[in-house]
């Protein structure tokens, strides 16, 4: 595909894939990992894999965010003037477990357990990682755990930008995000596979617990965060993503029909919005608040095939009839949506070359 060539870069020696043109001519963990995960590209994965490892984190730094066995947020980092220039290269609480989970999918996609025989101590370290942040049984995010008094980055996991109900956006630390929970929570899963080790099993246990801590049974939904001040709540697109990770022994049917319930909110013409707009429009930064996002609409739709969430299946898929480029985000402007952000995004890319894949008849749009 000739806009993903557009994208194509080498760091290192290694051929791996930048974020997005023109505004993120870098590569990001993230998005180089979910993106070979919705293509099922095994080269791309196994090269982002590799890069991910030479650039693990060593040790702690307040400057970037680095902590030994963390995984990079972007590479190069930017430096931000207006936050006492600290860089953004390791402001992310869920590139670790998205490296775990990805040496995963890659042993599926392939069988092949040379690269996991070749960062199996990247491995163990990304898993002592997650395991340095819990607190009781509850992945933790605080900028002290690379002695840092903040990150760069407002908030840390792939919503990026701001936090709703916190001045300035950006969370009392320590915080819980949910959604990042649940990333770690099964990392640990497939680490403790992996590495075939009981005590990472019986961490994995401990969060799978934790995570009715994190459920608001007055508005039967799960919080987008718990941080110092207490829960966070609101109706997010994060309790639709997280079923990508979620296991149905891992959820009730009575907490499904309550996110199937609370989804509606989210509705769009075109897929599922990032947040209940009575929210999002309180909020100035709408980057992640008036959006829909279409790689989040493959992940969404997966996690929904998993459970057997036809009508989520069904909504989420709307995005393909507006993928005729590949942009970033659709923001909602004036009553409807507008391509917004880069074009083309990789992430994006993968999210159309997914849903072809799906064979998804227009008639069930």
């Amino acid at each position: 595909m000739e806009e993903l060539k557009k994208l194509k870069n080498v760091f290192e020696g290694i051929e791996v894939y930048n974020a997005g043109i023109p505004k993120f001519l870098r590569n990001f963990t993230r998005d180089g990992i979910i993106s070979a995960i919705l293509m099922n590209d095994a080269k791309m994965l196994k090269n982002q894999l590799r890069f991910c490892s030479l650039n693990q984190g060593s040790k702690k730094n307040p400057i970037t965010g680095e902590e030994p066995g963390k995984i990079f947020h972007e590479y190069p980092g930017v430096i931000f003037e207006k936050r006492e220039n600290l860089s953004t290269e390791f402001n992310a609480c869920d590139t670790t477990a998205l490296f775990i989970i990805g040496h995963k999918k890659y042993f599926e996609l392939t069988n092949d357990k040379t690269l996991l025989k070749e960062q199996k101590d990247n491995i163990q370290k990304a898993a002592a990682y997650i395991e340095k942040h819990l607190q009781n049984g509850l992945f933790t995010e605080n900028p002290k755990f690379a002695d840092a008094k903040k990150f760069a980055l407002k908030v840390t996991y792939w919503k990026d930008s701001v936090l709703i109900n916190r001045k300035g956006g950006e969370p009392k630390y320590p915080v819980v995000f949910t959604l990042a929970h649940i990333q770690n929570m099964r990392a640990m899963k497939y680490a403790s596979e992996l590495l075939k080790s009981k005590r990472l099993e019986e961490n994995y246990t401990k969060m799978k617990k934790a995570l009715e801590n994190l459920w608001d049974y007055k508005k039967r939904s799960f919080y987008i965060a718990i941080d110092k001040t207490g829960p966070i709540q609101g109706i997010s697109s994060d309790i639709l993503h997280a079923l990508y990770y979620l296991e149905k022994n891992e959820i009730t049917k009575e907490k499904i029909n309550e996110i199937l319930r609370n989804a509606m909110i989210l509705e769009t013409k075109i897929g599922y919005s990032t947040l209940d707009p009575n929210l999002g429009d309180k909020i100035k930064n709408g980057y992640h608040s008036r959006t829909v996002w279409p790689f989040e609409q493959a992940i969404i739709y997966e996690g929904a095939k998993k459970f057997g969430l036809k009508k989520i299946m069904k909504i989420s898929s709307r995005i393909l009839e507006y993928l005729d480029t590949n942009p970033e985000i659709f923001k909602l402007e004036n009553g409807s949506f507008q391509k917004g952000g880069c074009d083309p995004q990789l992430w994006t890319i993968a999210a159309k070359k997914y849903f072809k894949r799906q064979k998804i008849n227009s008639q069930d749009i």
